[in-house]
């Protein structure tokens, strides 16, 4: 491939440049520069024609020089331009941005049924899959390391020392596979190594998530599929995940081999390395290597919820990307989310007394023979969540299901969950009830994380997450469910103060 690339001081590579022809619409042609950077990918196409504006979602396709195939998906553009000096030629230049570029082989159609597999990494995948025992060192190789040899002793002599070392990998790839509504959701070793020789040897591993769809799909829907995935190990890892690397398989099979390309995203979902805020494999909720079963139900079934749940968790996932940055913003989003669950997350409301919804009928037909206003419209949204669980109601049975699990070792969380939405009511409405509201507001971080805590507990635990086993066992910081369980008796203690405060005022 012709490429050219730039590093950072640490050495990583920041972007790559691959120089081809691309093919737009009606047939021109162009020479361009594709770079792949980390935060987005820029196309600069030149042609002695006037080149016609890319629409916008549409695709560019084109060959580097060394016969790579590029597939740029869902592109934007400004439109072209153009240069020329005095007596010479002008020549016509255009920049795309596109959503996604695809490597490979083969040129992709994104709206073509033939993905059959999609594969990535995650932030803190090694430790969500804390595998330890699968790469290590034998403590005394000096018994096993004439067998070690043996194979090699056939074609020549070879010598052993006094301290033979022998590092291994068990060869087990594949850690946990679990049959999901998104396909068999599988995660896997993939070890890189060399031969070895005089300047030694090495062994590298990565983790990868892979999907498999049960029919192949479109780029659209694989791509979907792994946001849903990457959103689950966001909140078992307690911060949202970067993703690192994507490649995808698709139904083409080329002596043997299916065909892969690999995708570069722009806008890519991406974690500050913080490191008060990295997970530690004894604090995160679930352990797919040693409770395979629970993580393997909890999976599936949070998966078989997720697109009645999807706007749910996606203000739990902006929660967690702000880390350790609170504000209204952030409280008011941890309260919002309970209101926009789907009505299976509480129990069935009992239907209003007849008489009452025949005087909410009468009303609301009253109210619609006045012109629509702010006031009109506000009174007919009133009548309309008559008889429907409200706000409070909602996180208090949210509440409910972690207390049923783990209430002894959080005392009194319907309390301070109750007193988050009375803040949240404050910050929207502009009403505190009974509260003084700035003798409450140094509590609200800790008000914000007990919200947060118990929308993705009751979400896990409906799941099937034993919870009690986690407080039984985790001790440290190293999640966000952990950071709050550590600080929950300050946190309450502090609030019960200023409640009493402000209740004897």
């Amino acid at each position: 491939m012709k490429k050219s690339g730039s590093k950072s001081k640490a050495g990583k590579r920041e972007s790559t440049r691959l120089l081809g022809t691309f093919s737009l619409a009606g047939g021109q042609t162009a020479v361009g520069q594709l770079e792949l950077a980390g935060t987005k990918s820029n196309l600069r196409l030149h042609s002695d024609e006037f080149l016609q504006r890319v629409e916008d979602g549409s695709c560019v396709t084109g060959t580097t020089y060394d016969d790579d195939c590029v597939t740029l998906i869902d592109c934007r553009s400004p439109g072209s331009g153009h240069s020329g000096r005095r007596d010479g030629p002008i020549r016509y230049h255009a920049d795309v941005f596109p959503h996604y570029v695809a490597v490979g082989e083969r040129h992709l159609n994104p709206s073509e049924s033939c993905i059959t597999g999609i594969h990535f990494s995650t932030t803190d995948l090694k430790t969500l899959f804390y595998d330890f025992d699968a790469f290590s060192k034998v403590i005394d190789a000096r018994p096993i390391i004439d067998a070690v040899l043996e194979e090699r002793r056939h074609d020549r002599t070879v010598e052993t020392g006094e301290w033979p070392q022998v590092y291994y990998f068990t060869g087990k790839d594949r850690i946990v596979e679990v049959n999901s509504v998104v396909g068999k959701v599988s995660v896997n070793h993939r070890p890189r190594y060399s031969l070895g020789g005089p300047s030694g040897f090495y062994m590298k591993n990565r983790i990868a998530v892979s999907i498999e769809p049960d029919s192949p799909i479109a780029f659209e829907t694989a791509v979907e599929r792994m946001f849903e995935v990457c959103a689950f190990l966001s909140i078992a890892a307690g911060r949202r995940q970067g993703i690192e690397r994507i490649d995808i398989s698709t139904n083409e099979v080329i002596d043997g081999i299916p065909q892969m390309m690999q995708i570069h995203q722009s806008y890519q979902w991406k974690v500050k390395d913080v490191e008060h805020l990295r997970p530690h494999p004894g604090d995160v909720p679930l352990d797919p290597i040693r409770r395979r079963t629970e993580f393997d139900a909890v999976l599936a079934d949070w998966l078989r919820r997720h697109s009645d749940w999807r706007a749910a968790r996606g203000q739990y996932l902006g929660c967690l990307k702000k880390g350790n940055k609170y504000g209204v913003d952030r409280l008011v989003a941890a309260a919002n989310m309970f209101d926009i669950l789907p009505a299976s997350a509480f129990p069935i409301s009992s239907p209003l007394d007849p008489a009452l919804a025949s005087t909410r009928d009468m009303c609301a037909q009253l109210l619609r023979k006045h012109p629509a206003g702010p006031e009109r419209n506000s009174a007919l949204s009133a009548l309309g969540r008559l008889g429907q669980p409200s706000l409070p109601k909602k996180v208090a049975h949210r509440v409910s299901i972690v207390e049923a699990k783990v209430g002894t070792r959080f005392l009194d969380l319907q309390f301070v969950a109750n007193t988050a939405v009375k803040c949240r009511n404050f910050y929207v409405h502009g009403s505190s009830g009974d509260l003084d509201f700035d003798r409450i507001e140094p509590s609200a971080h800790f008000l914000t994380d007990a919200l947060e805590f118990v929308f993705a507990a009751a979400d896990l635990i409906e799941a099937g997450w034993d919870a009690n086993r986690w407080v039984s066992e985790a001790g440290g910081w190293g999640h966000s469910f952990a950071r709050f369980r550590w600080g929950y008796d300050i946190g309450l203690a502090e609030l019960r103060r200023a409640t009493a405060t402000t209740a004897g005022m």
